[in-house]
């Protein structure tokens, strides 16, 4: 084993890790919340703030690779943009010439 390995019988590493897990699935802070908190997406992102701003339709928002269907679900609040989309709609708020340009050229 080298220095880093972890020397204590398997049995404990386990016990181990389902306690971390089983205090996590509680919502207690532990090591497994930290690394989840350190990806800083916001809870919610406005879809209809961010397209009214751009000055764009949904039909003209879909261009950045929704669906439209997506798009009004998210709008009328019956849906939220969960994971890939939530980023993607960040960058699009932030730089969305950079994404259609990145998209054109795909």
């Amino acid at each position: 084993m080298t220095e880093d390995d972890d020397e204590r019988p398997l049995f404990e590493r386990l016990k181990e890790s389902l306690e971390e897990y089983a205090a996590y699935k509680r919502g207690e802070p532990n090591e497994i919340m930290v690394i989840k908190v350190k990806r800083r997406i916001p809870a919610n992102v406005d879809v209809k703030a961010i397209r009214t701003r751009l000055g764009l339709t949904q039909q003209q928002f879909t261009r950045f690779g929704f669906s439209l269907s997506a798009i009004r679900h998210w709008e009328r609040n019956r849906r939220t943009p969960e994971g890939a989309a939530r980023v993607l709609l960040m960058v699009i708020a932030k730089s969305p010439e950079l994404v259609l340009q990145t998209l054109e050229a795909a």
